[in-house]
């Protein structure tokens, strides 16, 4: 599995205060996600932003491997 993030992912922490960015480690340090506070029972706790509108993707991976259908790969 090719884990190459989207382009537009959206990691600055200052436009999520109540989450914290996490990383996959030790068996996927260079995946990126939020932990946040569960809300409810069965909420989303490991999720990722979208920095093109798409807002929370409540999925660790789907971001990173292309199955999201607006997947852009990050070049460099």
């Amino acid at each position: 599995m090719s884990l190459i993030p989207c382009k537009n992912l959206d990691h600055n922490e200052d436009h999520y205060p109540s989450c914290e960015l996490k990383t996959g480690a030790p068996h996927f340090p260079d995946v990126k996600y939020f932990e946040r506070p569960s809300l409810y029972e069965g909420c989303p706790e490991k999720v990722q932003f979208c920095g093109q509108g798409r807002g929370r993707i409540n999925a660790i991976f789907d971001c990173y491997d292309g199955s999201m259908h607006c997947y852009e790969k990050e070049v460099g």
